[in-house]
């Protein structure tokens, strides 16, 4: 048994057991490490950790990253909306770092489209950007960033004088997300884009070497066109594709919806979630996996292991 503090094996021992109040989960076994002089338990370090309804914690997830609302899926696994938002907080740290385990294992990338998305926290008046940055091909989730932005347009005039200024962290979220992909790239990495102004610059700042290529943005389509739709191919149809799915699949993102966003941070966690559960589908869908279990349920278990 390793110590999770002071990282050591050394004079760990058995120090009995204790139960937690829900009856359903079996007692689980302490340990006493002699270096540090600190006990720990089975649990510690684990999702589960310190938890007294595990055994929902799969449907959890399966839920928020199926288009239901935190409301909704407390009322469905009959719990309460606060057990639901710890558990999404809970979530998404081991979501961030099994996306850099696997960020680190997955062989370099040839080609990445990236582009911003739009969305708004609490009212129309406080806009939000999300930077996401896709594999061409395969349609892997690398990352996706979301930050605050001032309102554009008519609104921007009345979310001044109701809010305030308004921060624009779109180029902070924009360096997060092209530092990202400067971990995987490949030697003769392809940045495709649309002709945002804001974007040759940061590519030469995090990815000097890379080859940007930009083509013009379209705007979106009523689902249902198919053949109706003009222009023909579109070459940034990976990102266009995934952004659609990740409007459907997360409940506050969707077009039309009373589901909205209060915290720009809870909504970064709601993103963490789906690029693992997306990336795990892709990844069974290719059948490519770089030689990590992405089964990302599996950590939900009661029994599972940090």
């Amino acid at each position: 048994m390793l110590c999770p503090y002071c990282a050591r094996a050394t004079r760990v021992i058995k120090k009995g057991f204790f139960s937690r109040k829900n009856h359903e989960i079996a007692p689980s076994q302490r340990y006493f490490c002699f270096t540090c002089r600190r006990g720990f338990s089975s649990g510690t370090g684990t999702v589960t950790y310190r938890q007294q309804r595990p055994k929902i914690n799969r449907q959890v997830f399966q839920l928020l990253v199926s288009g239901t609302s935190q409301r909704r899926t407390a009322r469905l696994l009959k719990t309460t909306q606060t057990t639901v938002a710890l558990k999404l907080e809970v979530f998404a740290k081991f979501a961030r770092r099994h996306q850099a385990n696997f960020l680190k294992k997955m062989p370099p990338v040839s080609t990445v489209v990236f582009d911003d998305m739009e969305t708004f926290e609490h009212s129309k008046c406080k806009p939000v950007s999300i930077t996401v940055a896709v594999e061409e091909g395969s349609r892997l989730l690398i990352a996706a960033a979301a930050a605050p932005m001032p309102a554009k347009g008519r609104l921007s005039h009345i979310a001044r004088k109701r809010y305030g200024k308004r921060l624009d962290k779109r180029r902070w979220a924009l360096g997060k997300v092209l530092k990202t992909v400067a971990d995987v790239r490949a030697a003769d990495l392809l940045l495709k884009s649309d002709k945002c102004p804001r974007y040759p610059k940061a590519v030469r700042r995090w990815l000097p070497d890379a080859f940007h290529e930009v083509h013009l943005s379209r705007r979106a389509c009523v689902v249902g066109q198919g053949e109706l739709k003009a222009g023909g191919f579109d070459p940034l149809f990976s990102l266009n594709h995934t952004c659609a799915m990740l409007r459907d699949n997360v409940k506050r993102l969707s077009r039309k919806t009373w589901c909205t966003t209060k915290r720009v941070d809870r909504l970064q966690c709601f993103l963490d979630l789906y690029i693992c559960y997306h990336n795990a589908w892709i990844e069974q869908l290719w059948e490519r996996k770089p030689g990590l279990e992405w089964d990302f349920g599996r950590l939900l278990q009661p029994d599972a292991a940090a």
